[in-house]
């Protein structure tokens, strides 16, 4: 029982992650405190106009004196080494000023894939009201009506593609911030999905005026996937479809490690079910399970706006249509300043990520209201290595098991051996006692076998946790990166002549010159011949002094080659290369900034609600990734 209460557990966490995983991976919880005669309260207060969570719009603080200008200093630019993305800040240094605005900036907090309103709440909430270490800041944070766990309530609807939600956006805006409220510092704030949503939301801002009112001149995004999400291209049956194929993978080895020691538990169930019967129905539960439980657990995937940021979408990268060019998202320069948050968690990263998703070993206001405490990440870690070192010790005593029936099995083979030579002298009595030692051989056989088939399971159970994270990073997010390397040795035997000192024909013997060199390559070895690479070729002659002439001989070319392989950084649902892509920003206009900035040790769920987001918000307001998204503190 014990066994299917793990192997259940495995498979829902993992079907739950998937479920759950593209970008957002929410698990909305509510924001409000419930009271036990909350719906009496109400109906007494709406007799007056009111509701318990309704306030007053406007400035909650006095402020006395006239607003202040204030120049602020940009970073020194910076650019990256390497092909990792560094944090840096790209743009005129003369910037224009930012003056302060008499009352509070917007920003517009847009969730992710499968959120909610709730996904972004205590960024927003910390931002607008303050909390521990971080001071409120002059902003209103608007992320959409208030929902929760039983009532999830979206900014925009995922059923229509990227531009409908615009459209949402754009509907909700207008009712939420009146005209009057609106400044030339609002800005927006997107996490995943949201940030492909947000810069649409601009696109449209500047290129359809008449329909779309100037609500944002800023952009900051979180783990959102700009050159694509690789997950969807894994997921969606008419591109790589992996997902399925791995979880009935998953199935088949973590299943087995349940169903058979438990038909091998007696002697009976032995006989009565075969290791052929068993296989039988694991595989065809598990295809059952691959080929349509799984696919509706993915219904996330198959969100109209997943169509619109898969790696490769005409969305993202433009389209041809009867000789005419849509333009693609990448293809849009934004006119405001830009900042792109992105997150590199460290390995084992399927399991830190499932243990952030699935609130595993802690409590749920560590990371879904606590204020920037979701940083537990390594309790699904523990357990599931705590499981291999299980399944590994299991493993180790069926061995022994089956090393110690195997000898029952020849003791009992060979007592009946030599009872039956006793047949001669007391028929009836050895009879009856060959009957039972074949019996017992009999027995021991089975008992054998079914250590051997436990042993199997346990080690096939051990192998697929063991190798989850390699699957994971590569036939799902598309992280592993295989290179095939070449060695190429070239053995040259030479014979090289002086124009001067040994032609042909003086007598001088050539001077023989063996050269053995190596060098990489990811093509084929193709050596320049002989003739061409000594042509002019300098060397030590019989008197220890250089000389120079032509060499000829024979090459001997070795080649040798082996699979290397990297993983790309990635948060666990996005590739760093993606949430960092440069994207195109317009900052020759001496207005305009554009910063990138790591979330050390932080997956794709954390973001939302992490101390190192935290950190980069401080940062953020502190205008020290790019003087427009300073905000003073209340």
């Amino acid at each position: 029982m014990k066994t299917i209460i793990k192997y259940s557990f495995i498979i829902f966490s993992i079907l739950v992650n998937f479920n759950l995983a593209m970008a957002q991976v929410e698990n909305p919880d509510t924001a409000q405190v419930p009271f036990h005669k909350e719906t009496d309260l109400n109906s007494e207060l709406n007799k007056f106009g009111l509701k318990t969570l309704e306030f007053p719009t406007g400035d909650y603080c006095e402020r006395k004196g006239s607003p202040m200008t204030r120049r602020d200093n940009i970073l020194t630019p910076k650019f990256p080494s390497d092909s990792l993305v560094i944090d840096r800040i790209l743009g005129d240094t003369t910037y224009k000023d930012w003056a302060k605005t008499p009352g509070d900036i917007n920003i517009f907090w847009i969730h992710g894939l499968n959120g909610s309103t709730e996904s972004l709440r205590v960024p927003a909430q910390a931002t607008q009201f303050g909390t521990t270490d971080f001071p409120a800041r002059k902003a209103t944070s608007w992320r959409g009506p208030t929902s929760s766990s039983s009532n999830a309530i979206q900014f925009y609807s995922e059923d229509g593609g990227i531009t409908p939600a615009v459209g949402d956006m754009e509907n909700n805006a207008t009712v939420l911030v009146p005209a009057s409220s609106r400044t030339n510092r609002d800005f927006i704030i997107a996490h995943s999905q949201g940030g492909i949503v947000g810069r649409e939301w601009l696109r449209k801002m500047d290129q359809a005026p008449n329909m779309y009112q100037n609500f944002a001149h800023g952009l900051v995004t979180i783990g959102t996937p700009h050159g694509g999400a690789q997950v969807l291209n894994q997921t969606r049956p008419e591109l790589e479809n992996k997902i399925p194929d791995f979880m009935g993978e998953a199935c088949k080895a973590l299943a087995k490690e349940a169903v058979v020691p438990l038909a091998n538990s007696n002697f009976a169930t032995q006989l009565l079910i075969s290791n052929d019967m068993v296989k039988k129905l694991v595989n065809k539960s598990c295809g059952v399970i691959a080929n349509s439980i799984i696919p509706l657990a993915l219904d996330n995937y198959f969100k109209r706006t997943t169509r619109d940021f898969y790696v490769g979408s005409p969305f993202l990268e433009g389209s041809n249509n009867a000789g005419a060019h849509t333009q693609g998202l990448n293809e849009y320069t934004l006119n405001v300043p830009v900042v792109q948050f992105y997150g590199e968690e460290e390995q084992p990263i399927l399991w830190k990520f499932l243990s952030s998703t699935m609130s595993i070993g802690h409590d749920i206001l560590d990371n879904k209201q606590m204020e920037f405490g979701y940083d537990q990440d390594d309790q699904m870690e523990k357990k599931v290595n705590d499981m291999i070192d299980e399944y590994y010790a299991k493993f180790v005593y069926e061995s022994h098991q089956e090393n110690h029936f195997h000898n029952l099995e020849i003791a009992y083979y060979s007592a009946a051996a030599i009872h039956c030579l006793g047949a001669f002298f007391m028929p009836l009595t050895t009879a009856g006692v060959v009957t039972v030692d074949i019996y017992n051989a009999v027995k021991a056989s089975a008992a054998k076998n079914a250590a051997i088939e436990n042993k199997n399971a346990y080690d096939g159970a051990k192998v697929w946790l063991s190798n989850a994270n390699d699957y994971y990073l590569t036939d799902l997010i598309g992280a592993r990166v295989t290179q095939v390397a070449i060695n190429c040795r070239i053995i040259e035997d030479l014979e090289c002549r002086d124009a001067v000192k040994n032609p042909i024909g003086s007598g001088v013997p050539a001077v023989k010159i063996k050269v053995d060199r190596n060098y990489n390559t990811t093509a084929a070895c193709k050596p320049q011949p002989i003739s061409i690479a000594y042509s002019n070729y300098h060397f030590k002659g019989f008197d220890n002094t250089e000389w120079h002439g032509p060499c000829t001989g024979t090459q001997t070319i070795i080649s040798t080659w082996k699979n290397t392989y990297y993983y790309k950084p990635n948060d666990g649902v996005v590739l760093m290369e993606s949430a960092s892509k440069d994207i195109s920003v317009n900052t020759n206009n001496g207005e305009n900034t554009h910063a990138f900035f790591k979330l050390e040790n932080t997956n794709h769920d954390q973001m939302k609600n992490c101390v190192k987001t935290k950190k980069g918000l401080l940062k953020l307001y502190n205008g020290e990734l790019g003087g427009f998204f300073k905000i003073e503190i209340r």
